[in-house]
């Protein structure tokens, strides 16, 4: 996977970003699938577990059975449920999609054709220790920024490949932080580099747009403008595509550049004892 001759124990900023450009075209339409099949699930998910809620709300406003006694508190407390439940799907389907990204362009990379459905599957990993890990990553970045900020993007780079550890190895929360702190030193520069560089582009369609609307006035015309928000959304949905590309392409590099085993030096040959006189 990685050319160890020409970046022996280090990633290669530009390398990596080539790569991960070369594949972006067989990658675009497998995870546009994924990215609609993810939506499909969440309105169906919602449909399941959200609206009859919403629709229990209504009957018992409307029967007047929610002004006093046990359906005024069934009442009061369905809107917060239904929060709850949706924020937890969305959780839900956030993680299947982080894991079907990780399959997909690990597929993409080997040159198979990648299968969208596998967002409709239960992560593998299991859902706990994955949302587990998760929590943990999200906590320590936030007392990290928290602080200086700082300590919060250092955490991240450092515990960054915690994630697809999990997802392609099955460890645990444990082990996958172990596998990333193992991993990352020596690289955390060009971590950062490729950070920089994708966010930088992140901020290509946004600014691009300013510049239109800012030449074009306030009296633009749907002609200019149509246009420029198809370009933004176009821009953006391939740099969608282009983050999980990179971010496998990191996380399998380091793994071979890390956890090569060591090569074994053979001892040098003994001189030969000299002829006698």
């Amino acid at each position: 996977m990685v050319d160890a001759a020409r970046s022996p124990g280090r990633l290669e900023v530009f390398r990596t970003l080539r790569e991960g450009l070369s594949l972006l075209p067989r990658a675009i339409g497998p995870l546009l699938l994924l990215n609609l099949a993810a939506l499909g699930l969440m309105v169906i998910l919602a449909l399941v577990f959200v609206l009859p809620l919403q629709i229990l709300r209504t009957v018992l406003e409307v029967g007047g059975l929610g002004a006093s006694g046990l359906g005024a508190k069934v009442a009061e407390a369905l809107p917060l449920v239904s929060i709850v439940l949706w924020w937890i799907i969305q959780a839900y389907v956030a993680l299947c999609l982080l894991v079907a990204q990780y399959r997909i362009a690990a597929e993409v990379r080997v040159g198979l054709r990648p299968q969208s459905r596998e967002v409709f599957y239960r992560p593998d990993p299991p859902l706990l220790p994955l949302a587990s890990l998760v929590l943990v990553l999200g906590l320590g970045a936030l007392m990290g920024f928290s602080a200086l900020v700082v300590p919060g993007v250092v955490f991240l780079l450092v515990f960054g490949q915690a994630l697809p550890a999990m997802i392609f190895e099955g460890t645990n929360v444990r082990g996958s932080l172990a596998a990333s702190w193992r991993r990352t030193p020596g690289n955390i520069l060009s971590l950062l580099g490729l950070t920089l560089i994708l966010l930088s582009l992140a901020f290509v369609p946004s600014f691009l747009s300013y510049l239109v609307s800012k030449a074009a006035g306030p009296g633009a015309s749907l002609v200019i403008v149509l246009p420029t928000i198809t370009v933004t959304l176009i821009l953006l949905f391939l740099l969608s595509c282009l983050w999980p590309l990179v971010a496998l392409i990191v996380y399998q590099d380091l793994r071979a550049l890390k956890d090569r085993p060591a090569e074994v030096v053979a001892p040098a040959p003994a001189p030969a004892p000299l002829p006698a006189a």
